[in-house]
């Protein structure tokens, strides 16, 4: 009897460090759709540096060359950011954003929201670099 009554003090001893273990590494879906939007409002921000942009783009440090033609770019005066419409998680890594780009002023520059993604490369929430592919063939260019 105390052999099991051991064993049983083990087992769920065991399953509470493991559950305690668990948990640290995680993050809530409001935990990841913060992180990206987070991500969308710094990527867009036209006083980010160049730096910060490359770290907030999937693959951000492959399209260096791209992103610094494109910080060049006359049209991002008018640009004052971006906004998050909504965020649809996809598993643990990937996601679905609608958002809009905003104006110097705040006021949304579209009358619909763009279709973008957000990826989680190596530990952090980044905007997919098809998103930024996507909104650079509306202006005839890409990367």
């Amino acid at each position: 009897m105390r052999a099991l009554r051991a064993f049983t003090i083990v087992v769920l001893s065991l399953g509470l460090l493991a559950a305690a273990c668990g948990g640290g590494g995680s993050e809530s879906p409001a935990q990841a759709k913060d992180k990206i939007k987070a991500a969308y409002a710094a990527f867009f921000n036209p006083k980010g540096s160049l730096t910060q942009k490359t770290g907030l783009i999937e693959n951000g440090s492959k399209i260096v060359p791209c992103l610094q033609t494109q910080s060049t770019n006359p049209q991002l005066s008018q640009l004052g950011g971006a906004s998050v419409v909504s965020i649809v998680l996809k598993g643990d890594s990937s996601a679905t954003v609608q958002f809009n780009l905003l104006g110097t002023t705040g006021t949304t520059l579209t009358p619909a929201p763009f279709a973008g993604a957000a990826v989680k490369q190596n530990g952090t929430w980044k905007v997919a670099q098809a998103t930024f592919n996507s909104l650079l063939s509306l202006g005839g260019t890409h990367c």
